[in-house]
C-alpha cells in the first residue's frame, strides 16, 4: 500500500459515464419488458390483527388485501383450499380462516381473463399461544428520577377493542379485564426485562385488571421484553413479546423564513438510513419527499430546512440531495459532491467548516450498534464514513462533539498508488474498514484498514472475479457481524460473498439464473438488508425481494409485497419485526412484512430443509475477562441421526484466550441432543516475563466468538445473539474496597480484641472529627527538622480506621465492578504511607514467612529505581521470595513487607505517640489483574498518653524555680535598699 498513486479525475469521469450509460440501458430494457407483461401492476398481501406472525394458528383471522395500479385488474374473489373460508367483500378487506394445520394455497381471482398473480402457501400452525401481552406507559406514569410506570394486561387479539389494537388504550377493555383477572387467579404475572440486562422486574396486580411495574430508564425510548408463566386458560397460553415506547417529542420550531422541503435527486432509488442503536429513528428519501421518524414510522414527518448562506432554492421550490445520514443531533446531507448540515435544533441547512470539503463520492454509516462495545485505547470506532477519490474520513454519532482539531471528520487514509477509492464499508471487526480501490487500468483491489494499527491488509476475493463483472455500475459492500471477516459485495446485477476471511467465497445467486438482474426481470439491485434474525434480504429496483440465511449461498425469490412502481425500502424496527416502507401514497406508510411466513411460502414444495431441529445457547453479547478469570456457557443442538451436523466455535485473536470445549450426547428415538460446555479462560503466566509492560499490551484485546452449527439451510433458525465479544483486559470500573478485619493484640491477653471500631465499606461513620494532624519531621522517609501539618480530606479518604496502638492491623480487600461484588482478594499487596511516614512496621520477619531468599523491601526497591514511591513497586518488578534462585540470602530477621489475606503478616504502629496514617495499598501479583488495583485507607491509633506525674513534676519545678527567683530578687533589692540607707546615715553623721 505504500506505493499508492493518485488517480486522475479523467479516469473517474470515464468510469462514471459508463456506469450511467449502463443504468440507462437497463432502465430501457425494463420498460420494454413491463409493457409486454400483463402480470405486472397488481399485488396482494395479508396481515393480522396484531403485528405478530407467531399468533397465526387454527381458526385465527388472516386479513387479505389487494392493490393495483391505475387500470389494473379487478379482483373477483379468492382461491382457497377446502377447510379455509374467506368472509367479506373480496374487493375490500376479506378475512381468511383455516380450520386445519399446514400449508394452504391462497391466490386472488380476477374478472378479466389472462391475469394471474403469484400464489402463496400460508402456513397455519397448531399453536396454543393465542393470547398476547399489552403494555403501555400511561400519561401519569412518568415519575421523578427517570422512573416510569409500565402497565400491562392480557388481550385476545380477536376480542380486543380497536384502541388496544392500535396501542392507544390506558386501561383494559371489558374482555381484557376479565381475561387478566382469570389469569391472575391462576398465578400468572408478567416479568419485564430491560435491554442488555439480566435484571428481572416483576409486575404486581393492582385489582383493576392490570399489572404494574416500575422501570428505571433515562433514555427517551425503551424496548422491554415481557414474558409470563407457562399457565393456560381454556388450554391456551400467553405469548412472550417485545414492546417499544417512545417519548422523544418531534422538534417544534418556528421558522424565521419560508421552509423548503428536501427530496431525493432524480434517477436515484429510495434511500432509508436508520440508526443501528436506535432503530426507531430513521430517514426515508424519495423523489416525493424526505421523511423523518422517531417512532418506527407510526407518525413520520416531512423534513424541511431553512437554506443559509450560499445555498439557494431552485425555481421549483425544493432541494435535491443524493443521501442523508441521521445523527443524534442533526442530519448530514450529500448534495452533488459536498456535505451540508441541518441541526435538529434550528433546522438551518448550511455549509459548516467542520465538514467543508468537496469531491465527495459517497457516505455510509455503521450497520451494527457499538454503544456498549468495549472501548480500546486510541481507537475511534466512528459511525459515519465519507470518501473522496483519494481520501477516507470517519465521523462520530454527534456533530457537536468534533475532534480536537475542530473538524467533525477525521482523516483515515489516502490513496498512494495511482488509484481512486470506489466504495468503503465498516468491517466485521469494529477496528477495521474495507476500502475498494480501482487503478488507472480499471483493476480493482480490496483492502482492510485497521483503525488501531493504521495498516492495510489485502483481501483476495476479487482475484477470483473477472474485472469486467465487477465494473457494472456502482459497487457497494455490507459486512456481517462475525468472528471472521464476512461480507457481501454487489454491483447493479451481481452479488458476491466472502465468509471467514476469504475461506469460503463465490457468487450469491438464484438457481437457474446467471445473475440477479435476470432473475428479477432485468431489474437491478436496490438495497441489501441483514435483519436482527440473520436473514439476508436483497431488494431489487422493481421491489422483487430475494432471501437467504446467513452462510447460505443460494437465494430464494419471495412473492412481491409492494407494487413495482412504488418507491419502497425494507425496514426492521426495535421489536425485530420487518416492514416495507412505501411512499406510493401520502403519507409514508410502513407495511408489516411477515418474513417468516413469506419464506416458508416461497420454499414450499422445493428442496429446502434444515440439518437440525433446534439450536440455542446462553451466550451474552459482551464479556469482560481479567487475568485468570473464567467464563462458562453452553450450547445445545438437537438433530436427527446421520445428518453430520455439529457445533463449531469460531473466534478471532485466538492467542488471547484459551477455550475448553466438552461435549455430551443423548440419543432418543434417532434424535440426537448435543450439549456443549464452553469455558473461556485467560491463562497466560506473567511471572517470569522480562518485559512485563509489553506482554501486558500484547495480551489485551477483543475476541469475537461465534457459536453456530456447521450446516445451515434457509429453513434453519439462528439465535439472535450469534456473536459475542470477549474483552480481555481491565474491566470497566473495577476497583478495590477495604473491608473489616478484626485482629487480636500480640501483647495483650487473647480475650481482649482491638480494632473494634473498624468498619466495612458502605457503613456510615462520624466524619470530620478532626481536620488536620501533625507528623513529626523525624519519622519521615527523608527526615527534616520541621514537623508537617496534613489537612485530612474526608471526601477523598473517607472514614478512619481507629486502632489501639498495640494492635496489629491487616487490611482486607474485596474486588468490585462498579457496585457489583466480584470476589474477595487473596493476592499479594504492598502498602506505603502517602505522606512519607516510616514509623510503622510489620509483625512477621522473612524467616517467619518462610522465604528461601531475600524478600523485596521498600528500601531495596527505592535504591534500584528512578520512579517515585507511587510507581516504584508494582506487578512488573515483583519477585517472590518463595522461589529459590541465585539471589543472596541476607538478614532473614528483617520485616517481611508483603501482605496477603491468607497470611498473618500485619502492620504495627508507633509506640511513641498516637498517630494518623494514610496508606495506599497496591496489588503486586503479576497474574492477578490487568488493572492497576489500588486502594487508600486511613488509620488513627489511640492508647498512648503522657503520665500525670510527669506534668506535675514539671509544674512543681517551674513553680519552685519561680518562687526561688522571686525571693532572691526581693532579697537583692531589699539588701540594696538597706545598704543605701546605711550609706546615707554615715554621710549625715
Amino acid at each position: 500500500m505504500s506505493n499508492f498513486k493518485i488517480k486522475s479525475m479523467k479516469t473517474a469521469s470515464v468510469f462514471t459515464g459508463r456506469c450511467k450509460m449502463y443504468r440507462i440501458l437497463l432502465a430501457l430494457a425494463l420498460l420494454l419488458i413491463l409493457q409486454n407483461l400483463k402480470i405486472v401492476g397488481a399485488v396482494w398481501r395479508y396481515g393480522f390483527i396484531v403485528e405478530d406472525e407467531r399468533l397465526v394458528s387454527i381458526n385465527k383471522v388472516v386479513i387479505l388485501s389487494h392493490s393495483n395500479e391505475q387500470g389494473g385488474p379487478v379482483i373477483a374473489g379468492w382461491s382457497v383450499p377446502p377447510g379455509c373460508t374467506v368472509q367479506g367483500d373480496p374487493t375490500k378487506v376479506p378475512l381468511l380462516t383455516c380450520a386445519s394445520e399446514g400449508y394452504h394455497r391462497v391466490a386472488p381471482l380476477f374478472k378479466e381473463e389472462g391475469y394471474q398473480e403469484e400464489e402463496r402457501y400460508i402456513y397455519v400452525s397448531k399453536s396454543y399461544f393465542t393470547f398476547a401481552w399489552y403494555a403501555v406507559i400511561p400519561f401519569n406514569g412518568f415519575l421523578e428520577g427517570g422512573r416510569k410506570i409500565l402497565r400491562m394486561w392480557l388481550i385476545d387479539p380477536e376480542q380486543a377493542e380497536f384502541s388496544e389494537i392500535v396501542k392507544g388504550s390506558n386501561y383494559p377493555s371489558q374482555h381484557s379485564y376479565y381475561l387478566s383477572i382469570n389469569f391472575h387467579n391462576l398465578g400468572q404475572f408478567p416479568i419485564v426485562t430491560l435491554p442488555d440486562s439480566t435484571q428481572k422486574i416483576y409486575g404486581h396486580f393492582t385489582g383493576y385488571g392490570y399489572w404494574e411495574a416500575i422501570i428505571e430508564w433515562n433514555q427517551p425510548y425503551v424496548t422491554v421484553d415481557i414474558s409470563g408463566q407457562l399457565i393456560s386458560f381454556q388450554h391456551r397460553f400467553v405469548l412472550d413479546s417485545l414492546h417499544s415506547f417512545y417519548w422523544e417529542p418531534y422538534e417544534t420550531f418556528a421558522f424565521t423564513s419560508m421552509p423548503v422541503p428536501i427530496k431525493l435527486a432524480q434517477g436515484l432509488m429510495p434511500v432509508l438510513n436508520q440508526d443501528p442503536c436506535t432503530p426507531h429513528r430513521a430517514v426515508f428519501l424519495t423523489q416525493l419527499a424526505m421523511t423523518l421518524t422517531i417512532d418506527s414510522f407510526k407518525d413520520p414527518r416531512m423534513v424541511y430546512v431553512v437554506p443559509h448562506g450560499y445555498i439557494s432554492v431552485p425555481p421549483w421550490g425544493f432541494l435535491e440531495v443524493s443521501d442523508a445520514i441521521l445523527l443524534d443531533d442533526g442530519i448530514i446531507f450529500l448534495m452533488y459532491d459536498m456535505l451540508l448540515w441541518r441541526s435538529h435544533r434550528d433546522k438551518v441547512l448550511q455549509i459548516r467548516p467542520e465538514i467543508f470539503f468537496t469531491g465527495v463520492r459517497g457516505m455510509v454509516q455503521r450497520t451494527t450498534c457499538l454503544a456498549d462495545h468495549p472501548s480500546q485505547e486510541g481507537v475511534d470506532y466512528g459511525k459515519v464514513l465519507v470518501w473522496t477519490d483519494d481520501t477516507v474520513y470517519i465521523g462520530g454519532s454527534r456533530f457537536t462533539s468534533p475532534h480536537s482539531d475542530g473538524k467533525y471528520f477525521k482523516r483515515l487514509a489516502r490513496s498512494r498508488m495511482g488509484g481512486s477509492f470506489r466504495t468503503v464499508a465498516f468491517g466485521s471487526d469494529p477496528n477495521k474498514i474495507a476500502i475498494l480501490i480501482m487503478d488507472s487500468y480499471y483493476m480493482v483491489y480490496l483492502y482492510m484498514f485497521n483503525l488501531k494499527t493504521l495498516e492495510f491488509t489485502p483481501k483476495h476475493l476479487l482475484s477470483k472475479i473477472a474485472p469486467d463483472q465487477i465494473l457494472r455500475g456502482h459497487i457497494r459492500m455490507r459486512f456481517y457481524e462475525s468472528s471472521k471477516e464476512s461480507f457481501l459485495m454487489w454491483n447493479e446485477t451481481m452479488m458476491w460473498y466472502s465468509f471467514r476471511d476469504d475461506s469460503i467465497s463465490g457468487t450469491l445467486s438464484l438457481p437457474g439464473f446467471r445473475d440477479l438482474s435476470t432473475a428479477a426481470g432485468r431489474s437491478w439491485i436496490h438495497e441489501v438488508v441483514i435483519d436482527q434474525n440473520w436473514n439476508l434480504l436483497v431488494k431489487m429496483s422493481n421491489n422483487v425481494v430475494f432471501f437467504c440465511k446467513y452462510g447460505v449461498t443460494k437465494l430464494v425469490r419471495l412473492a412481491r409485497w409492494i407494487l413495482p412502481s412504488s418507491p419502497a425500502s425494507l425496514y426492521s424496527n426495535a421489536n425485530k419485526l420487518s416492514f416495507v416502507v412505501s411512499h406510493q401514497d401520502r403519507p409514508v406508510k410502513a407495511y408489516y412484512y411477515p418474513l417468516h411466513l413469506e419464506t416458508l411460502s416461497a420454499m414450499f414444495g422445493g428442496d429446502y430443509s434444515c440439518a437440525y431441529v433446534t439450536f440455542k445457547h446462553n451466550m451474552k453479547k459482551y464479556y469482560y475477562l481479567d487475568k485468570g478469570q473464567e467464563n462458562a456457557f453452553w450450547a445445545q443442538l438437537v438433530y436427527f441421526e446421520w445428518k453430520g451436523v455439529t457445533i463449531q466455535v469460531l473466534r478471532s485473536n485466538k492467542a488471547l484466550l484459551d477455550f475448553d470445549l466438552s461435549r455430551d450426547f443423548e440419543l432418543v428415538h434417532q434424535v440426537f441432543t448435543m450439549n456443549m460446555t464452553i469455558k473461556a479462560t485467560q491463562k497466560k503466566d506473567f511471572t517470569s516475563e522480562p518485559n512485563y509492560d509489553l506482554e501486558m499490551s500484547l495480551s489485551q484485546g477483543i475476541v469475537r466468538v461465534e457459536v453456530m452449527p456447521n450446516l445451515i439451510g434457509n429453513k434453519c433458525e439462528l439465535p439472535r445473539n450469534r456473536v459475542s465479544y470477549f474483552s480481555v483486559g481491565c474491566p470497566p470500573n473495577r476497583h478495590l474496597r477495604v473491608t473489616k478485619h478484626m485482629t487480636r493484640s500480640i501483647l495483650q491477653l487473647d480475650t481482649y480484641q482491638f480494632g473494634y471500631s473498624l468498619r466495612p465499606w458502605g457503613v456510615k461513620c462520624e466524619k470530620k472529627t478532626f481536620h488536620n494532624f501533625t507528623i513529626p519531621g523525624s519519622v519521615l522517609r527523608t527526615p527534616q527538622a520541621d514537623d508537617v501539618v496534613v489537612i485530612y480530606d474526608w471526601e477523598k479518604y473517607g472514614c478512619v480506621f481507629r486502632m489501639h496502638y498495640k494492635a496489629a492491623f491487616r487490611p482486607d480487600f474485596d474486588l468490585y465492578d462498579g457496585d457489583t461484588f466480584v470476589r474477595t482478594v487473596h493476592s499479594n499487596f504492598v502498602v506505603w504511607e502517602i505522606n512519607g511516614r516510616t514509623d510503622f512496621s510489620y509483625n512477621t520477619t522473612m524467616y517467619q514467612a518462610g522465604c528461601l531468599r531475600d524478600a523485596q523491601t521498600w528500601d531495596s526497591i527505592l535504591k534500584t529505581t528512578r520512579y517515585p514511591v507511587e510507581q516504584a513497586w508494582g506487578p512488573g518488578i515483583y519477585k517472590s521470595c518463595f522461589v529459590l534462585d541465585d539471589a543472596t540470602l541476607g538478614d532473614m530477621n528483617r520485616p517481611y513487607e508483603i501482605m496477603n489475606r491468607s497470611f498473618s503478616n500485619s502492620l504495627t504502629f508507633s509506640k511513641e505517640d498516637s498517630a494518623h496514617y494514610i496508606f495506599t495499598a497496591r496489588i503486586v501479583d503479576p497474574n492477578y489483574s490487568f488493572c492497576d488495583l489500588r486502594a487508600t485507607f486511613a488509620v488513627q491509633t489511640f492508647g498512648i498518653s503522657k503520665p500525670k506525674y510527669e506534668y506535675l513534676i514539671l509544674y512543681v519545678t517551674l513553680s519552685f524555680t519561680f518562687i526561688c527567683l522571686s525571693i532572691l530578687g526581693y532579697a537583692y533589692f531589699k539588701y540594696v535598699q538597706i545598704f543605701r540607707d546605711l550609706q546615707e546615715k554615715k554621710k549625715h553623721s
